[in-house]
């Protein structure tokens, strides 16, 4: 591409004597540059002239700059337009590519309403992060909910996406934008006892049969409208959702013509017929329980009579939910009848879509898969089902933990109950009197070693075999080789049962002797096992043995601790506790 720069005075001209023109002084004019930047869509040569620039190294330095975004392809012919132009071109283009009605209303509310007042006059180029912060903060500190912000704010930030892939802006001026934390609203769906009453009061209503199959299968208002009778197979029990009916603008309905209908010629004012939510809900074949199937033959004899009493006037479109002279209902209609039938129930008041919010949540209370509610209620993935139901999720959880747990082959263990983890005096466990071994016990296995109660502790007051030393334990014995028997357990263990032992021995404050002495010579629990840091001291009846004669060779053999010392815990730890 190529460019130029001159100078560019608006001086009259001003002639000598002689008639020649006198040059203006050097520091009068302005400075221009003109540039090829390519052709139009017309085929046509498109150039830029800007003037301006008071030297001619500034006008230079400008030239540089756009031949540059020329040859990089950033610079497009749109340079002067206007937020609100693009936001109109882009709203053109969504309609175009079939966005849904719905959505399509949203975005030109928020057009209409937020973006196109306080932004539209700003060339899109200008565009800073700054204007549209100060658009959310004023839409914030004003009337409007945080929701509403966050909705507004991603209206803009798709529109300004397309300008950046259209190479109209070379950035999102709505991409890292702080936004006010908005809590979604929790579902609040009737218990069942609740919905058993609902749906009992409104059984004789001619529309009863609309809220059983909403209740019965979770699908959306619009979808349950839409359904068409040879959609229903009443002997298979199921139904197949092809079809939603979409509700039009309520402000404008009377002021637009009539959305044309694929049932009949006259077409239909605020409610048109369209493909359900989300793909994956397309098509979907939902099954019915014996509940639902009976409203909807009941509901189909009486919408028999009707069609007979209007006769030739009834526009019959095939639909399960209609008016009474056949045509389509509308969905904000449903919401107040549903509104009107709760109030006259005496119920506690809650949306319609509520209900199915309530079948996901009876579902998954009675175990069924999450992939299998997902599907059934037509969610585009079973992420969402995961995230809008989490909170129902704890027992599925739970029960899936079970499953996988009793996969795995163990031996048979019985747990500790609370009376026993309370017990502290039964930390140490009393051998038999005679050394017999115990019931069951593999009369190979070597005999248990009789170990001398009490720790092992040198000169710094710590236990022999530890490197911390132990404030607690203080003896002025000296330090000793081990012995072989000795059995040196942790030293918080240590502590803890020497504690525990001087708690059963000393007797509390205003107790009598020999009341206490009968506490403390209770026999100990023979089934009670010590454990020092989660590991059993008795390993042959925790562990699964498959060869005794290798399990002998390999596992040290098991421990127990003898009690039968007459020395009480405070003459073995030197009287300090």
């Amino acid at each position: 591409m190529k460019g130029s720069t001159y100078k560019r005075c608006k001086c009259p001209a001003v002639y000598d004597a002689r008639g020649r023109r006198r040059n203006c002084r050097k520091d009068h004019g302005a400075w221009y540059y003109v540039a090829d930047v390519g052709t139009g869509p017309d085929g046509k040569r498109k150039q830029v002239r800007k003037g301006g620039f008071r030297t001619a190294d500034d006008a230079e330095k400008a030239l540089a700059e756009l031949l540059a975004r020329v040859g990089e392809g950033t610079y497009t012919h749109d340079e002067g337009v206007t937020v609100a132009q693009w936001l109109a071109r882009w709203l053109d283009m969504k309609e175009r590519a079939g966005l849904r009605p719905a959505t399509l209303r949203a975005y030109r509310s928020h057009i209409t309403l937020y973006l196109e007042p306080r932004l539209g006059r700003l060339r899109l180029r200008d565009l800073r992060p700054s204007h549209v912060d100060r658009l959310l903060a004023d839409l914030a500190n004003g009337t409007r909910k945080a929701a509403t912000v966050r909705r507004v704010h991603a209206t803009l930030r798709s529109a300004l996406s397309s300008a950046v892939k259209q190479r109209l802006v070379t950035f999102n001026a709505a991409k890292d934008i702080e936004l006010p934390k908005a809590e979604r609203p929790k579902a609040r769906p009737w218990e069942p006892a609740e919905l058993g009453a609902f749906l009992d009061s409104v059984g004789t209503h001619r529309l009863g049969a609309l809220f059983e199959v909403i209740a019965g299968t979770g699908m959306r208002r619009g979808e349950a409208v839409g359904l068409r009778w040879e959609d229903v197979d009443l002997a298979r029990r199921i139904i197949v959702v092809r079809q939603q009916v979409v509700q039009e603008s309520g402000r404008k309905k009377n002021k637009q013509p009539p959305a044309p209908c694929p049932y009949c010629d006259a077409g239909h004012l605020g409610v048109s017929f369209g493909k359900p939510k989300t793909a994956s809900g397309e098509n979907r074949v939902i099954d019915l329980d014996e509940g639902t199937v009976g409203a909807l033959i009941a509901h189909r004899l009486r919408q028999d009579e009707e069609r007979k009493q209007w006769g030739d006037a009834y526009a019959d479109h095939g639909l399960v939910f209609a008016r009474e002279d056949g045509n389509p209902l509308r969905p904000d209609e449903v919401t107040k009848l549903f509104v009107a039938l709760v109030d006259a129930a005496g119920l506690r008041r809650v949306r319609l879509h509520d209900l199915r919010h309530g079948q996901a949540s009876l579902m998954l209370a009675a175990g069924v898969e999450l992939a299998i509610v997902s599907k059934r209620l037509g969610h585009s993935s079973i992420a969402i089902t995961s995230d809008t139901y989490s909170h129902l999720l704890g027992g599925v959880g739970r029960d899936a933990a079970d499953r996988a747990s009793a996969l795995i082959p163990r031996a048979r263990r019985t747990a500790p109950d609370a009376a026993t983890l309370g017990e502290r005096d039964h930390l140490v466990t009393t051998p038999a009197a005679d050394g017999a071994s115990k019931p069951g016990a593999d009369p190979n296995e070597p005999p248990l070693m009789q170990v001398n109660e009490g720790p092992e502790v040198d000169g710094s007051g710590r236990p022999c075999g530890t490197r911390t030393h132990n404030q607690r334990i203080k003896s002025p014995e000296k330090s000793m080789p081990p012995t072989p028997g000795r059995c040196f357990l942790p030293p918080l263990r240590l502590v803890s049962m020497a504690r525990a032992d001087a708690r059963s021995t000393l007797p509390p404050a205003g107790a009598s002797p020999s009341a206490h002495a009968s506490l403390t010579q209770q026999p100990r629990r023979p089934d009670f096992r010590p454990t020092a840091y989660g590991v059993p001291l008795y390993t042959d009846e925790l562990l699964p043995r498959t060869d005794p004669a290798l399990s002998r060779r390999l596992s040290p053999p098991p421990v127990r601790i003898s009690t039968a010392s007459a020395e009480s815990p405070r003459e073995r730890l030197g009287g300090r506790l």
